[in-house]
């Protein structure tokens, strides 16, 4: 009898954990592997205690993602070598690019995939890849965000070439996934009790160029807005240069659009523009900015800047430094540039030092969290809908319509609430980077659709 456990304790699927590093993009191939290995009969646990396997989701964007997917690489392997028959394998964007170094350098992997090898790593973990491949079960496109929130990526890859990124050569070039299939999966989310679907792409705003010969971002969000259950759609990384002011309307008058749109300026002086090949200039970029703020009340406009970038001078960082005075973006973050192998940043003379790239970053910084406090105190008093993710202690933790999951604020609600429902509350008080709020008590609040009449906030002026 004895010898009969031994050999089914053998036999059975490992248990398989998976370390996501990186952006929100990583976290649905992670989340793709998970469910395909449920599918074939595996168990995914969230700790390496629990573990046979560990599959390293690496990032490669910037150095610091470098460093870290090499250090919890590192890490892994030595959970492996401290008990025979554990296995580690490494998987993401970082060995999409560098595969052959990290072979190299870190043998004791047991094995190394690119962005999408599915068959592959279902192979080198004992799954057949045929059977699970074909299970209609299977979400390909979309990835947990939170409770009540999923992302659902639209599209992968880019063909565009900014000079300070190396996406296009981890990910390949734009390809858009057909309409009807993204519908499809949203309708599956919202059943699961999704009210929050995320749109994710490496920019999403040339969605269905390469298979409809035509921008169908907007087209895709109206047919979302018709999901029932569904109650906010918000856009993750909308490229500006294709992004005109005529599209921006149009987007704004989704019906279920949360108020909120990532617009990542990356500069906005036209030099610095032109070196970073980013096909605009800021004057197009105001004018995107102000179409979509003007065909939607109370919007919250997110954006990501580059300091450091080589030219870049104390002339061009004045001029963005006033853009971004004077535009007022609700939420923006700032990061000093890394060259990147095989772009064209990292051959560009004119290198900026790293303490003048902190000094600019930093006074940025100081910039937006005056703009964000100032924006914040003009919603004490209002009431607005919260998406809740946690309770700790007597308090509730959760976003506003103004915020995307681990990027943005945070709104702390007095009492518990349920979490993944929306629930209003009434804003007490207000900090740079966290709402404080008390709940309004309302029949509607526990029902899941309660919250279609309330996707904007009702700011106070």
């Amino acid at each position: 009898m004895a010898m009969k456990r031994h050999c089914a304790a053998d036999l059975r699927p490992p248990r398989v954990m998976i370390q996501t590093l990186g952006c929100a993009k990583n976290a649905v191939d992670s989340d793709t592997l998970a469910g395909l290995l449920k599918q074939g009969g595996f168990e995914c646990v969230a700790r390496e205690s629990q573990a046979d396997v560990v599959v390293v989701n690496t990032c490669g964007f910037i150095d610091d993602a470098k460093v870290e997917s090499i250090q919890v690489m590192l890490e892994a392997v030595r959970w492996k070598q401290a008990k025979h028959g554990r296995r580690v394998y490494a998987m993401g964007c970082l060995t999409q690019r560098d595969g052959p170094e990290i072979r190299a350098e870190l043998p004791e992997l047991d094995g190394i995939f690119g962005i999408g090898e599915w068959s592959s790593m279902l192979s080198a973990l004992g799954a057949n890849p045929l059977s699970v491949m074909e299970s209609p079960n299977v979400t390909m496109y979309s990835g947990k965000a939170g409770p009540g929130s999923a992302y659902l990526r639209i599209s992968d890859g880019c063909s565009h070439a900014c000079a300070f990124c190396a996406i296009p050569q981890m990910r390949g070039l734009y390809r858009s996934e057909p309409i009807e299939k993204l519908v499809q999966e949203a309708n599956l989310l919202a059943r699961t009790g999704v009210k929050e679907i995320l749109i994710i792409a490496q920019e999403s705003t040339s969605y269905g160029v390469d298979i409809y010969r035509k921008r169908m971002l907007v087209e895709l969000c109206n047919q979302l807005s018709e999901i029932d259950g569904i109650e906010w759609i918000r856009i993750l990384y909308a490229h500006p240069p294709s992004a005109p002011p005529k599209f921006m309307t149009e987007l704004a008058r989704v019906p279920k659009l949360a108020p909120y749109l990532d617009f990542p300026i990356e500069h906005a002086s036209d030099r610095m523009l032109k070196l970073m090949n980013r096909k605009t200039t800021a004057a197009k970029m105001k004018e995107s900015i102000d179409a979509f703020r003007d065909g939607r009340d109370n919007v919250c406009v997110r954006t990501t800047v580059l300091v450091g970038f080589p030219g870049e001078t104390d002339q061009d960082f004045e001029e963005l430094y006033r853009f971004m005075e004077e535009v007022q973006f609700e939420r923006a973050g700032v990061f000093t540039y890394s060259p990147q192998v095989g772009t064209a940043g990292a051959d560009l003379p004119g290198r900026v030092e790293e303490g003048v790239a902190l000094d600019r970053l930093d006074r940025l910084m100081k910039l937006q969290k005056q703009i964000c406090l100032s924006r914040h105190k003009t919603l004490i008093d209002a009431t607005i809908p919260v998406l809740i993710e946690r309770n700790v202690r007597d308090a509730s933790w959760g976003r506003s319509a103004w915020d995307a999951p681990d990027i943005d604020a945070l709104v702390r609600v007095r009492g518990t609430l349920s979490p993944g429902i929306m629930h209003l509350v009434k804003v007490t008080g207000a900090a740079a980077y966290q709402l404080d709020a008390v709940p309004v008590h309302s029949d509607n609040l526990q029902r899941s659709d309660s919250c279609g009449s309330f996707a904007l906030p009702v700011l106070s002026h």
